[in-house]
């Protein structure tokens, strides 16, 4: 009987130990030099994907009825891929963008689509980021007429010039429009994705630039404030804007994963690589330093199609979500830099982010 008792006991620890190890049974690990030569030849990595798969790879037989999708900056490029795959896979799309007009245009042709009688499932809702007033005007309006968020694919951005600009709020533009800005969408709408049935996700498409930035990771002083001009680099603030976005992925997971017990639904967090895009951005040039860093990212070259995939499988697929607070590329597990994982720098940003946004708040009301 003792015999017995100790195989049983042995079984339930072997079966407790496939059981947290089905992460490495589902995702083997990847192959030698994956990269950079892997994402040049387009080889299939652990999830089935490569960096040569497209939306409709990803997004093959997954429906996305009564699904509200937020995508910032989808007029053109990665964006308008990523709004475009949900809204032909039946998910009602917010196309948020500054260039109003064009986002207008794209809705009213993809709701002439549908059939008769049939309610609109695009909608074009005006969004500059380089405006904290903008921003909360938008997130006021999304809170008015929706009850839940599904999807939040945070991919606006700008690349700046050779000279230091700033925003109508006073802060570096990159910083703002890529981070600060998005960081405080994800602050005033967090209670409409509470309420997602079956959780939500936030995508922050982010980019391998992050490495790419001051000694300290985050230079606290470029960002904001009265000096932030002073000796600043376009090019590492770019990056700077990046590892943003990476921590701030990282952060709020762990603030998600800690607190899904006492809400109805889990928020999961993800950041992602897109891969050297030729976009409507590139016509900034970043100075030198970009149009290097261009040169160097040629033989990476990817169709905006094949660039959004990593944000559709983050935002939509089944399997992304072991991959929940880490950063992808090419629709695979991809180790971000040693700031990202900074702890004490993680905690310096969520202060500057949430003083920031408190300070705007508190004037706004």
């Amino acid at each position: 009987m003792l015999f017995h008792a100790k195989k049983r006991r042995i079984e339930a620890t072997r079966q407790e130990r496939e059981k947290k190890t089905h992460f490495m049974k589902t995702f083997p690990p990847p192959q030698r030099c994956f990269w950079p030569i892997g994402t040049i030849k387009g080889w299939v990595g652990p999830t089935g994907f490569s960096s040569k798969s497209t939306p409709e790879d990803v997004l093959k037989d997954i429906d996305l009825s009564n699904r509200l999708v937020i995508v910032t900056g989808a007029n053109s490029g990665i964006g308008k891929e990523t709004a475009l795959a949900a809204f032909k896979h039946q998910a009602h799309v917010i196309f948020a963008c500054r260039n109003i007009a064009e986002a207008s245009k794209i809705t009213k042709e993809l709701n002439s689509l549908l059939p008769k009688d049939s309610e609109p499932r695009a909608y074009a809702y005006a969004l500059d980021l380089s405006s904290l007033e903008s921003v909360h005007k938008f997130c006021l309006k999304v809170r008015s007429n929706f009850n839940a968020l599904h999807v939040l694919v945070n991919n606006a951005g700008v690349m700046g010039g050779e000279k230091f600009e700033r925003t109508v709020d006073g802060h570096e533009q990159m910083f703002q429009v890529k981070y600060l800005a998005h960081a405080m969408i994800v602050r005033e709408l967090f209670p409409l994705m509470r309420k997602a049935v079956g959780g939500a996700r936030v995508v922050s498409v982010s980019s391998h630039v992050h490495f790419f930035t001051y000694r300290k990771g985050i230079d606290f002083s470029k960002v904001t404030g009265a000096n932030a001009h002073v000796k600043s680099d376009t090019a590492r603030s770019y990056g700077t804007s990046k590892l943003a976005q990476i921590i701030f992925t990282r952060d709020m997971q762990a603030l998600s994963a800690a607190s899904r017990r006492a809400f109805e639904s889990e928020i999961l967090f993800f950041s992602v690589h897109p891969g050297a895009i030729e976009t409507k951005l590139q016509k900034h040039e970043n100075g030198w330093k970009g149009r290097l860093l261009r040169k160097l990212a040629k033989p990476f070259i990817k169709t905006v199609e094949e660039g959004a995939s990593t944000t559709c499988f983050a935002a939509f697929h089944k399997d992304a979500t072991f991959f929940a607070g880490y950063y992808l590329a090419d629709c695979n597990f991809f180790q971000s830099s040693k700031h990202s994982r900074d702890r004490s720098l993680r905690e310096q940003l969520r202060e500057v982010t949430e003083k920031l946004i408190t300070d705007f708040t508190e004037n706004v009301m």
